[in-house]
């Protein structure tokens, strides 16, 4: 019996270490399974972080201007239309691309300098910004646009400078461009508040998105929905 005991002993300590040995094999794999798997995981998150390029923006000119587009329709009006000249509005189409499979949403922050004369016949500069928020953004390319009314084009003058930042959920700025036909004390003249705060310069509003034009519904398909 004590034979058997001192065996018994013996075989349950070993197998207590083998039980010890073998858990730490298994903890080592888990960690190596574990670590091994880091790389690919941290590349998949990589690819689905927002990401956005700004592959055209327009010249701030005359290009950019473009007329109400007129539709063929068959509904009689209830008074005679008023006769005027056509109208023009001033026309931001940007084009751009994203890599992840979707992104959840691209706020683009759009800032746009007009050129008109003031009451005293000197040059006075208007100065606009919006922000357009779209959302379930699927990889490829894609068009945003902003336009300033006719009436806003006609009294305070017509683009002379855009600039255009597109900002990720987070807050960060994934890309920005400008583009102006007049010099500037620094390259990001948006931010400036010796631009800004110029007497010549005034804020004002106006600027809107495409959608509420009479352009919404063309290449409607080119843009996405605005949050």
């Amino acid at each position: 019996m004590k034979e058997l005991s001192g065996v018994w002993r013996l075989s349950a300590g070993a197998v207590a270490a083998s039980l010890v040995l073998a858990g730490a094999g298994s903890l080592r794999a888990q960690i190596g399974g574990r670590m091994g798997q880091r790389p690919a995981a941290a590349a998949a998150r990589a690819q689905e972080e927002d990401t956005a390029k700004i592959l055209r923006m327009p010249q701030p000119n005359k290009t950019s201007m473009v007329r109400t587009p007129e539709f063929n329709n068959n509904v009689q009006p209830t008074v005679s239309r008023v006769t005027r000249r056509p109208r023009e509005w001033a026309l931001f189409e940007i084009r751009y691309s994203t890599d992840a499979k979707w992104t959840d949403e691209l706020a683009f922050n759009y800032f746009v300098m007009t050129k008109g004369k003031g009451d005293d016949g000197k040059d006075a500069f208007s100065f606009y910004n919006a922000t357009i928020r779209y959302v379930n953004i699927p990889k490829g390319d894609h068009m945003s646009c902003v336009a300033l009314p006719p009436s806003l084009v006609e009294r305070y003058g017509e683009p002379v400078s855009i600039a255009l930042e597109v900002v990720g959920k987070d807050g960060k700025v994934l890309d920005s461009k400008a583009e102006s036909t007049i010099p500037f004390p620094s390259k990001e003249w948006w931010k400036d508040s010796n631009v800004l705060d110029n007497p010549s310069v005034t804020r004002r509003s106006g600027l809107i998105d495409r959608s509420k034009t009479p352009f919404a519904l063309i290449n409607a398909d080119d843009y996405e929905v605005v949050q």
